[in-house]
């Protein structure tokens, strides 16, 4: 019985990373993501090239292997009729959230205008007066 060295051990533990979606290196998350030989070394921290099939011929089986049960168990593509649905309605829910910060928006500023305007009444009745002198701060921007 033959074991397995330190750095294939490396090997092994980085393709399970890969299969759970842990990794440290690799971006398990990426469209363009699929568990390669190439993708295995790099996880396991040696560049590519480094596995080979007459050094590691189990774990080149065991990395076809997962790579086909990823396929299989991936996610669905949307048909194209779907990702058009999807894209409508992520419009309408722009379209949605938009209307609804215009609106507060839009409330906001009628306020404000308000606490001007009473501003100005408040100076403007100050200032008819006579004892009361009205000093200005700069606007300090």
């Amino acid at each position: 019985m033959k074991t397995r060295s330190k750095i294939e051990d490396e090997y092994w533990g980085a393709l399970e990373r890969l299969k759970i979606g842990k990794t440290k290196v690799v971006d398990t998350k990426s469209t363009r993501f699929r568990i390669t030989k190439d993708a295995v070394g790099r996880e396991a921290g040696r560049g590519k090239g480094y596995v080979r099939y007459e050094r590691y011929p189990l774990l080149c089986e065991a990395i076809a292997d997962a790579e086909v049960a990823r396929k299989k168990n991936g996610p669905v593509t949307p048909s194209s009729n779907a990702k058009i649905e999807q894209q409508k309605a992520l419009k309408q829910k722009a379209i949605s959230d938009y209307n609804q910060l215009k609106q507060a928006y839009d409330m906001l500023m009628t306020e404000y205008l308000n606490v001007v305007r009473r501003n100005f009444e408040l100076e403007t009745g100050l200032a008819e007066v006579k004892n009361v002198k009205i000093i200005r701060m700069p606007s300090v921007r």
